[in-house]
């Protein structure tokens, strides 16, 4: 009986080890799954924290990175992507983040379009209004001459008077995107005359934003008008650079607006009304760049305040500047009324580098007179700007019919030679360089246009584009390239 209690106490002893041995190893694993996961915690933190540091590297607003945001990006096709970018996703996805992952989330977000996490939301094609749907099958359909043939259809059955009030709808539509804003309410009085339709705008919408120079310093004092309604008294922005304008809108309304101030270069926000529902708009933060070099002629007693301009004897003026030459025609400077301007005019040019453009110039609509409306495809590589003005500020114009001749030395052609921005199509070459200088100079025109450059496929030279700062919208035009070293010569204009 004794032996059987000891064996008895004996296997209990062993069982308890063997239980305390489990319950060891039990704790010795939770313990070891507790530090993993609050190392995978910590990591984590590590990774926010990183890509927050990215993103306001690029300018992201503080409110985007702590919220998510979506990014329009642009290829070196033109062609856009819209994306989501949820921070906390992007830190619970990687185990670490490399000097390099961060590195391309700071050169992507720089380049993309930021819009707000609650701008947008996912829907299907189907899901969309018809007046969407119609929208997207526009900057979809870029091929030579589709959107020409949309839009002759459309004024055919215009002109004849067989238009139905959708039809007129997508004309008039057409005409706004292209920032033809008096042949877009031309048929909207009709429809509104025949179907009771596209009358007088019958949405009060108030669109509210910021002006600041390009080191994001508020600016005073701005004029900002809306292009797209012209009858509109426009605001003045604030001592922080703030604006509100009260417009009447119809639905599905494209409407631009212009921030002009004397020192400081244009800039222009856009936005799409689409319908009753949302009252109040936040246009994108409108950026201006300030001039290099500020002269002054007379157009009465023909004279230029700098000596290394020139007014010429038959009444035109050529002005210098590092990188530019403008050569203005007798009587090109025009004022509101379409007259040519007599007396001092203050000119006020500009060299921007890709680095120093400002974005609300270059993320603008583009219009190509074949490819049609090509959506915000601009990538810069340098651009000229210049602008006149009376001496009481009041801004003066050159209409394309009279334009100025633009010669230009390209900033960033080596960007373009050693490809640095990674463009599919690869570096620009000596041999592409030689096919474009070889058919200029056998042209007496402009023979380097966007649509030159597609058919030949030449996507890895940029064409070039002029604002018309009466529709705010881009409008390609021809080019003659005259060197190996990317100088260039166009027309250029201020309104068209």
């Amino acid at each position: 009986m004794r032996r059987l209690v000891i064996t008895l106490l004996v296997l209990a002893f062993i069982a308890l080890g063997f239980l305390g041995f489990e319950l060891y190893i039990n704790f010795v694993n939770a313990r070891a799954a507790v530090q993993a996961d609050q190392a995978h915690e910590q990591q984590i933190a590590l990774n926010r924290r990183q890509i927050n540091d990215a993103l306001l590297a690029a300018g992201v607003n503080p409110h985007e990175v702590s919220a998510g945001f979506w990014y329009v990006t642009t290829d070196a096709y033109g062609n856009q992507s819209v994306a989501y970018f949820n921070p906390d996703q992007i830190a619970q996805e990687y185990p670490s983040m490399d000097a390099n992952s961060l590195a391309g989330i700071t050169a992507q977000m720089k380049s993309a379009q930021i819009v707000g996490a609650t701008a947008m939301h996912e829907v299907s094609s189907a899901q969309l209004p018809p007046e969407l749907q119609f929208h997207n099958q526009l900057y979809a359909g870029q091929a030579a001459g589709k959107y020409e043939t949309t839009q002759n259809g459309l004024e055919n059955a215009y002109t004849n008077g067989t238009a139905t009030a959708e039809q007129l709808w997508q004309l008039s539509y057409m005409y706004e995107l292209e920032g033809n804003y008096t042949k877009r309410d031309a048929v909207n009085e009709v429809s509104c005359t025949k179907y009771k339709s596209r009358c007088t705008g019958s949405i009060p919408v108030q669109i509210v934003g910021v002006v600041k120079d390009i080191s994001g310093r508020p600016v005073q004092g701005a004029q900002v008008s809306v292009l797209s309604h012209p009858e509109n008294k426009g605001a003045t922005t604030d001592e922080k650079g703030a604006y509100s304008v009260m417009i009447s809108a119809l639905p599905m309304e494209k409407v631009r607006l212009s921030a002009v101030k004397r020192n400081y270069s244009e800039g222009i926000a856009s936005l799409i009304v689409l319908g009753a529902g949302k009252k109040t708009y936040t246009a994108d933060a409108i950026a201006l760049g300030t001039p290099i070099t500020v002269v002054t002629i007379d157009t009465i007693k023909h004279t230029v305040t700098d000596p290394a301009d020139s007014a010429n004897a038959d009444g035109s003026f050529t002005l210098h500047a590092t990188s530019s030459t403008y050569e203005i025609p007798a009587n090109a400077i025009i004022d509101k009324s379409g007259k040519p301007y007599r007396g001092l005019v203050d000119v006020y040019i500009y060299e921007f580098t890709r680095d120093t453009v400002p974005q609300s110039l270059v993320t603008l609509d583009t219009f190509d007179q074949v490819m049609g409306y090509a959506g915000n495809l601009m990538q810069s590589y340098g651009m000229p700007f210049i602008q006149f003005f009376t001496q009481d500020s009041t801004e003066l114009d050159v209409a394309s019919s009279k334009p100025m001749l633009l010669t230009y030395k390209i900033a960033a052609m080596s960007v373009l030679r050693a490809n640095e921005d990674n463009n599919p199509a690869g570096k620009l070459t000596d041999a592409q360089m030689q096919t474009m200088l070889d058919i200029s100079t056998a042209s007496r025109g402009f023979p380097i246009t966007r649509t030159f450059l597609v058919d030949h496929k030449l996507y890895t030279f940029p064409p070039f584009w002029v604002f018309d700062r009466k529709s705010g919208v881009w409008d390609n035009v021809g080019i003659r390239v005259l060197d190996m070293t990317g100088t260039i010569q166009t027309p250029f204009y201020t309104i068209k």
